[in-house]
Order: structure tokens, then C-alpha cells, then sequence
């Protein structure tokens, strides 16, 4: 375990583990990088090293008040990978993770990547624009925003059942529950306004390296038409993994196939 400070003096924490070629995971809203449990051991096993970094404001990292966009995400990752020296990195994002790996990408030429996994990634839009009218409406993820604000546990618990097609344990539930109320109230509404305003899709074409699309086709958090399969069509060289039966969750709901996928991008 150690911290690494940003360019602004904020520390993030970093759980380094393992040896060889290094594979960086992004957790996703409102969690962190403990979300990656059941990857852990088999990324491990396979000989990676595993850098699950928590984002500013969430998990075991600081709690600043201020700048929760997607820019400020990637220049924090940016500060990960420079603290470590890491090169020829696969770097993995879940959900809000994948957006900022998405942005990362394009804002800091993929420096320091070789391949890239988008899990669940909550890009490249979510919401409905004028040339995206297919998008989730503002009335969609207004209640998750103000009910942070309001009542934050029961925002919490309310998400982490929507997040799975096949309802997990009662334990599984209150094992993400506990992990999102570790984040700041402040962090997890700020990130939520980025989730919903963040528009990457001009980006897409600034990713060239080899990328693995894992995606639910029964999200209902990211629905898949408006993400994992815009991804696929913009993004010049994808693998589209689709798990037919598999809603958010695929860290849980498909956890060995995850695993097998991500294993399979990083060889």
C-alpha cells in the first residue's frame, strides 16, 4: 500500500500488489478500488502486478473539496503512473473508472498504456443531447444526484441493487454499501454531475491501442446500446466482450469471465 501525491498536493492511495507487467484498475461510482476483490486473486495468480488506485475522494484517498471533473480525474492518474514509473501499463476502468480511462486516453496520448479494458464504462455520454437523443434524460439521474445530497445511505443502498440483472447476497450488498459511504458525500454528488455532463465522444478516436469492451447487456446503469456499443463502433481496435445475462455488476455477476477477459487484453 502507498500514497502518491497529485500535482495539486492531494494524496491518493494506490494498493500495489503483485510482480511483472502492471495492470492499473479504476474503480467506478461511488466505490473504490476494493470493488476489484474477485480480480485480484486470479491477476495475481496469472504473475501481474495490480496498481487499484482510489480516486481523489473516495476510499482510503483525500477528500478535498473542489474539482471532481473527469479532466481532473485523468491528471491524477497521470500523477499515479509518473509516481511509478509504470510503462507498458493495461490499464482497466469499471463504470465512472471506464470514463476516465476513456479521457485519460485522449487527454495524455495514451501515455504509458498499451492496452486498455472499458468495463461497464460509463462513456462515452450518457445523457441525452441534441445529436444523442438516445441518451438517459436528466430526470433519469436526477434522483441519484439531490438524494446524494439528502440521503446518501439510502441512495447507496438503492444503487448497488440496481446495479446487478441477478440479485447477489444480502452480504454482497452491504459490502458495496459500506464501500460507497467511505467516499465524501461532496466527492460522490460532484462526480455524479460529471458522470451526467461528461461528453467523450469526439474522443474515441484518439484511442489507438488494442482495447477489450466488457459490457452487461442488461445494465441499466450504462445501458448498453449508448455505451459499450458506442465504444465498440468508435473506438478503432475493440474486442466487444457482451455478457448476455449480466447487468452493472460485472465485477461480481461475471467475475472469472472478467477476469479471463481482462488476463486476455493484458497477454
Amino acid at each position: 500500500m502507498t500514497r502518491v501525491e497529485t500535482d495539486d498536493g492531494t494524496e491518493l492511495f494506490i494498493r500495489d500488489v503483485g510482480a511483472g507487467d502492471p495492470i492499473v484498475l479504476v474503480h467506478g461510482w461511488p466505490v473504490d478500488h476494493r470493488m476489484f476483490e474477485y480480480q485480484y486473486e486470479g491477476l495475481l495468480a496469472a504473475g501481474y502486478r495490480c496498481l487499484g488506485v482510489d480516486l481523489r475522494g473516495f476510499g482510503k484517498s483525500d477528500k478535498p473539496y473542489g474539482d471532481y471533473s473527469y479532466d481532473r480525474f485523468a491528471d491524477d492518474l497521470k500523477s499515479v503512473f509518473e509516481a511509478f514509473d509504470t510503462e507498458n501499463a493495461t490499464l482497466a476502468g469499471f463504470s465512472m473508472g471506464g470514463g476516465v480511462a476513456t479521457h485519460y486516453m485522449s487527454r495524455h496520448d495514451e501515455a504509458h498504456v498499451d492496452k486498455l479494458a472499458l468495463i461497464s464504462a460509463a462513456s462515452p455520454c450518457l445523457t441525452e443531447k441534441s445529436d444523442f437523443p438516445e441518451g438517459l434524460s436528466d430526470d433519469d439521474l436526477k434522483p441519484f444526484i439531490e438524494g446524494v445530497r439528502n440521503d446518501r445511505a439510502a441512495i447507496n443502498a438503492e444503487f448497488g441493487e440496481l446495479l446487478f440483472h441477478t440479485r447477489p447476497s444480502d452480504g454482497i450488498l452491504n459490502w458495496l454499501w459500506g464501500l460507497g459511504m467511505e467516499a465524501s458525500g461532496y466527492a460522490t454528488a460532484k462526480s455524479g454531475e460529471s458522470l451526467r455532463d461528461e461528453d467523450l465522444r469526439d474522443e474515441l478516436v484518439d484511442i489507438t491501442v488494442p482495447t477489450k469492451v466488457c459490457h452487461g447487456v442488461e445494465d441499466e446503469v450504462c445501458p448498453f446500446e449508448i455505451t459499450g456499443k458506442v465504444l465498440d463502433e468508435g473506438i478503432e481496435n475493440t474486442d466487444l466482450v457482451r455478457f448476455d445475462e449480466c447487468g452493472h455488476g460485472t465485477f461480481y455477476e461475471e467475475k472469472e469471465n472478467l477476469t479471463d477477459e481482462i488476463l486476455d487484453i493484458a497477454g
